[in-house]
C-alpha cells in the first residue's frame, strides 16, 4: 500500500487472502507541496501488487481511462449510446446550442460537471435556457434532458443501473478482455418521479439500493447494457484512446444506465473508482464476490472464483 489512494489498499487485501502473499514494507518515496508524501515499496523494488503502477506487476489503473471519465470525451467517443449532450465551457455555450423546437417535452434539464462524479455536481433545472446562471466561471459541464418515457420502479420511482465492468489490458496493449458482472444495482429514488422536479432526492439516483438480479427486466436489458460496453471499449481501444501499460492493467469500473419503457439503454458515464463495500464494513450487502472474481481473472489462481464475471469481449490492440 504506496497510500495512493482510490481501491489500492482494498485489493491489496483481498490479495492477501491467498496462501503465500505477503505485505511488502513501504518507504517514503518523495514529497511535494500540492499532494504532500508519496511512498514505494522498501528498496523501491518492483512487487506483484502496488497501487503505485511504476512499482507494480499489475497496474490497477487503465493508461488513457480520463477517456472514460471525462463526460465531454465519452459524447466525443459514443454520442449514440448516450442522451443528446450539450456544452457549456466557461459559462458559454460550446457548439449546438440546445432549443425547444428540438426538445418539445416537458421534462427536467441536468447540468453536470465534466469530470466529476458520483451525482455531486449534478443540478437540476426545469429548463435548459437556466443552465448557463448555474454554471461558474471556468468549469466545463455536459447539459442533458432527461430520458423521455423513463422505466420506473413498482412504485412509480425512478431508477437506474450501476453495471460493473472489468477490462483487463495486456502488456504493451496487444490485446484488451472485458468483462461484465452479473449481478449489478439498482439505485432508486426514495420517492415517485415528477417529470418536473428539480429536487435530488426525487432526480439524482446515486445511493445503490439493491443487487439487479431479482428485477425483472434485467434479463432483456443486462445484453443491451453489455453491448454498449463493447461499443465503447472497442472504439477507445482502436482510436488508440486507451493505451499499452508494460506490464498488466486493469480497472474494475461501473457505468451508468437509464432504462426506457421500450427497454432501450441510455449511458450516461463512466465511474473510473465506483462505490465497493467490504463485508467488514456492509455485512449484508458487499461486494466482495464482486472483487475477489474480479482479481482472480487478473492474477489467476487456484481458489479463485470469477464464474459471476461474464466476458464481453476480446479486443485486439491497436496497431500503427
Amino acid at each position: 500500500n504506496c497510500k495512493v489512494g482510490g481501491h489500492g489498499e482494498r485489493f491489496a487485501e483481498y490479495f492477501l487472502e491467498r496462501p503465500n502473499w505477503r505485505v511488502h514494507p513501504c518507504q517514503h518515496w518523495f514529497s511535494d507541496n500540492k499532494s504532500g508524501k508519496f511512498h514505494c515499496p522498501l528498496g523501491k523494488k518492483v512487487v506483484d501488487f502496488a497501487d503505485e503502477t511504476q512499482f507494480s506487476r499489475v497496474s490497477m489503473y487503465l493508461k488513457g481511462r480520463i477517456w472514460l471519465e471525462d463526460k465531454t470525451k465519452m459524447w466525443d467517443l459514443v454520442p449514440e449510446l448516450m442522451p443528446p449532450t450539450y456544452l457549456i465551457v466557461d459559462r458559454q455555450w460550446k457548439g449546438e446550442i440546445p432549443s425547444d423546437d428540438k426538445h418539445p417535452e416537458k421534462l427536467c434539464w441536468f447540468l453536470k460537471e465534466s469530470d466529476r462524479n458520483w451525482g455531486t455536481s449534478v443540478r437540476a433545472t426545469k429548463t435548459w435556457q437556466e443552465c448557463i446562471a448555474l454554471a461558474e466561471a471556468g468549469a466545463t459541464y455536459v447539459v442533458q434532458q432527461h430520458v423521455p418515457k423513463p422505466l420506473l420502479y413498482l412504485d412509480g420511482r425512478k431508477c437506474h443501473i450501476k453495471f460493473y465492468v472489468l477490462v483487463v489490458g495486456h502488456p504493451h496493449g496487444t490485446s484488451w478482455d472485458v468483462y461484465s458482472f452479473k449481478e449489478g444495482y439498482l439505485s432508486i429514488s426514495p420517492r415517485p418521479w415528477d417529470p418536473m422536479d428539480t429536487s435530488k432526492e426525487g432526480q439524482v439516483t446515486i445511493i445503490r439500493t439493491q443487487r439487479i438480479g431479482t428485477w425483472e427486466y434485467w434479463d432483456p436489458v443486462y445484453p443491451k447494457c453489455q453491448a454498449g460496453v463493447k461499443t465503447v471499449l472497442e472504439r477507445a481501444i482502436h482510436q488508440n484512446k486507451l493505451e499499452g501499460r508494460p506490464q498488466v492493467q486493469f480497472e474494475i469500473m461501473s457505468a451508468d444506465y437509464i432504462v426506457d419503457e421500450n427497454l432501450d439503454v441510455k449511458l450516461f458515464e463512466f465511474n473510473m473508482s465506483p462505490v465497493l463495500k467490504d463485508p467488514k464494513d456492509s455485512p449484508d450487502v458487499h461486494d466482495a464476490d464482486m472483487i475477489r472474481g474480479g482479481l482472480s481473472i487478473v492474477v489467476p489462481w487456484e481458489g479463485g472464483d470469477p464464474d459471476k464475471w461474464d466476458l464481453i469481449a476480446k479486443i485486439p490492440g491497436y496497431t500503427v
